[in-house]
């Protein structure tokens, strides 16, 4: 994906769709040059887009020197965007609603694991017209087999869009409006009850330990890979209906069953009690839930410290997801840190104080 033009503060927003942000004024963005689609095309849109400069340098008396390697690389951006986004239909962005709300599900670029997806809110919203556009563009061209461009109409639509899309965009992921937080429970479990087979995992990431902070994403983790979380003994709990697990890291798991009136407020009753946590003493919550079929969803709420006064080189080797359900990437810095401390000490670095208490606390607060 780095060879892919175009820059965006998130991964997972440049691996969905092409970018329509432009690198200079005047030209083209990888969305512009993707809808464009073939080489005589770009050609085309390349000297309509172009000709208010090239107008002013034929004033100045001043050749585009530019021109043969501005072509050369549009040539290849074409090349690398059509590579990487005309996938098989099978590996196309799939749009579901959870909750309520837009969602993309989509396979990563590099998956951990055979059949692991991601599922983000639909930020893909402003683009409904592209299928118009790459219609319209049709026009800029005759019907005869020559194919000759003369109409610079669609051209002047097409960039005027693109910017309509990018402003748009970009107001929607201002500030801290789409950061990967763990707000998404109901959605979590929707997404387990309706799309997924008995023992499959959906995910997330908490928000210090996410390799895309810039996107809200869930991950989703078929049953068949073992997570060492899923075998520990666990404890029950007040009146049962909470347990604590045996683990590393202090975890509480509940069921929720979608089939029962009011699973949702009790599903979002879990996610405050989590945000709280954050706010007030900073322990940020890994939610890992896994489908036990028949509308049921065991929801495990792995707790550890958030980071905020800890070292930026011990935040660097933080449990993510991953680790944090007991499995590391082999030669990578955490796995290398677990090898060289032990489970134990690697754990205490980033658990929370007494987190029997802790966890007895927060079953009591959530059955009140």
């Amino acid at each position: 994906m780095d060879v892919v033009p175009g820059n965006s503060t998130s991964s997972i927003e440049k691996m969905t769709h092409p970018l329509a942000g432009c690198s200079e004024e005047g030209g083209m963005s990888p969305y512009m040059i993707a809808l464009l689609g073939d080489q005589k095309a770009l050609n085309f849109a390349e000297k309509v887009l172009q000709a208010p400069r090239k107008r002013l340098l034929d004033q100045l008396g001043i050749d585009d020197r530019n021109k043969a390697e501005r072509h050369a690389q549009l040539h290849a951006e074409l090349t690398s965007l059509t590579r990487f986004y005309q996938r098989d239909d099978a590996l196309q962005p799939k749009r579901i609603a959870l909750n309520g709300q837009p969602f993309i599900e989509q396979e990563p670029t590099r998956p951990y694991f055979a059949g692991q997806k991601i599922v983000t809110p639909d930020f893909t919203l402003y683009r409904a017209e592209q299928e118009q556009q790459r219609n319209n563009l049709l026009l800029c061209k005759t019907r005869d087999d020559s194919a000759l461009y003369f109409n610079q109409a669609p051209i002047a639509e097409l960039k005027t869009y693109n910017d309509d899309v990018f402003a748009n965009e970009s107001a929607l992921r201002a500030g801290d409006n789409f950061l990967n937080k763990t707000q998404y429970f109901t959605a979590m479990v929707e997404y387990l009850t309706r799309y997924s087979q008995a023992g499959d995992i959906l995910v997330q990431n908490s928000l210090e330990t996410s390799s895309d902070r810039n996107t809200p994403h869930l991950q989703f983790i078929p049953g068949d890979v073992p997570l060492p979380l899923f075998y520990q003994r666990a404890q029950a709990l007040t009146d049962g209906e909470y347990q604590q697990i045996d683990w590393y890291l202090p975890t509480l798991a509940m069921t929720v069953d979608s089939r029962q009136h009011g699973w949702q407020a009790e599903t979002e009753r879990a996610q405050a009690v989590c945000q709280s946590l954050l706010t007030n003493q900073h322990i940020s919550t890994t939610p890992v839930f896994r489908s036990l079929g028949d509308g049921l969803a065991t929801l495990y709420l792995i707790f550890k410290q958030d980071g905020s006064d800890m070292a930026p080189e011990l935040l660097q080797q933080a449990p993510g997801w991953l680790e944090a359900c007991g499995i590391f990437i082999a030669n990578t810095p955490k796995a290398v840190m677990f090898t060289a401390q032990g489970a134990e000490q690697y754990y205490a670095s980033y658990a929370v104080t007494d987190k029997e208490q802790l966890l007895t606390s927060l079953a009591q607060r959530l059955s009140d």
